[in-house]
C-alpha cells in the first residue's frame, strides 16, 4: 500500500476512534466535553484528508511530468544517437523523464504508428512529447489524428511533416533544420571547391528520406554547370555499408580512364563508408568528400587534412536539442509559440 494510502485509512481510523470516544464522553461527562472532542476530532481528521490530497495532486503532476521520444531510426545512427542523449539531458535538468520510442525497423511507418496508438491509449501519463518521423506519405495522416485526438503538444524535428504552417495542428510545431537548405549549402560549397573544373563528375550517395538535400545540391551545380548531370544513389538508406557499396560499384563503372571529381553524401555515416571504400587511385586522386551533420568521426578526419573528406554541414546536436526543449517546455505551459523554428546550418572544413 502507497504511503498516501496508508495515511487516509491513518486518518479514517483516528476519526473513527475519535467519532466513538466523543460519543461515549457525551454519556459519562455531559455534550459540552463531548462536543469539544467531536470538533476535534473532526479537524484534525480533516486537515489530514487535506493534506492527503494535496499529496495526492503532487503524485499525479509529478507523474505527469513525462514526455515521449519517438525516432525514426536509431541502429547506427550516430547523429540521431547524439541527439537522443541531448534531448534526455536537457529533459532530466527539467526534471522529466523522457520515455524512448525505438521502431522495430529504421524507417518503418507501421511501426511508428504502433507507438503513436500506445502512447494515444497512455496518453494520460504524458504532458507532451518528441517524433522524428519518417515515410510521411503513409504517416502524415496519422500524425494529424493523433495530435488531434490527444490533445498534446507534440515538437516534430529532423524532417517537417507538413509542407505548410496553416496544415499544422493547433497542438503541433517543427524545430529544426530546412533539409533542402541544408542540401542548397553544400552544393554551393562543392562549386566554390571545383570552380576550376570544366566538367565535373559528381556522384550522390543518398537516401529517399530528406530527398530535398540531394534535390537541392543538384540544383546548385546546375546553377554553376548547366550540362551537370550528377549520378544519384538514393538507394542507400543513411547506411555506412550500402554506401561503401555504392561507391565501389560506381568506380568499377567509371574505369580507369575517368576521373571522380566530388561525392556528396547527404548524411555523414554514409560520408564516412564512402571514405572507407576510397582506395588510392588515378580516378580518385583529386576526389573531395562532403557530408551532413557534423559528427565527431567526421570532424575528425577532416581536421586531420589527410582524408578526402573536406566539409560537412553542421546540425548542431546540442543547439538543436535546447531549442526542441524550450519549444515544447512553453507548449506545455501553455505559451504561443512559432510553428516552425529553423535553425542555421554551419559548414564545417579544414
Amino acid at each position: 500500500m502507497a504511503w498516501h494510502e496508508r495515511g487516509l485509512t491513518v486518518a479514517t481510523s483516528v476519526l473513527s476512534g475519535l467519532i466513538v470516544a466523543a460519543v461515549v464522553k457525551v454519556a459519562n461527562s455531559g455534550v459540552a466535553t463531548g462536543v469539544v472532542l467531536l470538533w476535534f476530532a473532526l479537524a484534525s481528521v480533516g486537515a489530514g484528508l487535506v493534506a492527503w490530497a494535496v499529496n495526492s495532486l503532487l503524485r499525479r503532476r509529478k507523474r505527469s511530468a513525462r514526455a515521449f521520444l519517438m525516432t525514426c531510426a536509431f541502429s547506427q545512427k550516430y547523429f540521431l544517437a547524439d541527439l537522443v542523449q541531448r534531448l534526455h539531458k536537457a529533459h532530466d535538468h527539467e526534471g522529466v523523464e523522457l520515455v524512448l520510442k525505438i521502431p522495430d525497423r529504421d524507417y518503418d511507418a507501421a511501426a511508428q504508428s504502433r507507438h503513436l496508438d500506445r502512447i494515444a491509449a497512455r496518453r494520460r501519463e504524458y504532458f507532451g512529447g518528441i517524433v522524428i518521423p519518417t515515410e510521411l506519405d503513409k504517416l502524415r495522416d496519422i500524425l494529424t489524428a493523433f495530435c488531434r485526438d490527444t490533445g498534446l503538444p507534440v515538437v516534430f524535428t529532423d524532417i517537417e511533416p507538413f509542407g505548410r504552417e496553416q496544415d499544422y495542428p493547433e497542438n503541433a510545431a517543427y524545430v529544426g533544420y530546412d533539409t533542402g537548405e541544408l542540401g542548397a549549402r553544400a552544393g554551393k560549397w562543392l562549386v566554390k571547391q571545383l570552380r576550376d573544373v570544366e566538367h565535373p563528375e559528381v556522384l550522390v550517395i543518398a537516401s529517399v528520406e530528406h530527398d530535398a538535400r540531394q534535390r537541392n545540391f543538384v540544383r546548385e551545380l546546375k546553377h554553376r554547370w548547366p550540362d551537370v548531370n550528377p549520378t544519384v544513389d538514393d538507394q542507400c538508406a543513411f547506411s555506412r555499408s550500402r554506401a561503401y557499396g555504392a561507391i565501389r560499384a560506381h568506380l568499377r563503372r567509371l574505369g580507369s580512364t575517368r576521373h571522380l571529381d566530388a561525392v556528396f553524401c547527404t548524411n555523414d555515416e554514409m560520408a564516412l563508408g564512402v571514405v572507407d571504400a576510397l582506395t588510392p587511385s588515378d580516378a580518385t586522386r583529386n576526389t573531395v568528400v562532403i557530408g551532413i551533420d557534423g559528427v565527431l568521426e567526421a570532424r575528425m578526419l577532416i581536421d586531420s587534412g589527410e582524408s578526402p573528406l573536406r566539409a560537412t554541414v553542421v546540425q548542431d546536436a546540442p543547439r538543436l536539442a535546447g531549442n526542441i526543449v524550450d519549444v515544447l517546455e512553453k507548449m506545455r505551459r501553455g505559451e504561443k509559440v512559432s510553428t516552425r523554428t529553423i535553425l542555421p546550418a554551419d559548414i564545417y572544413e579544414a
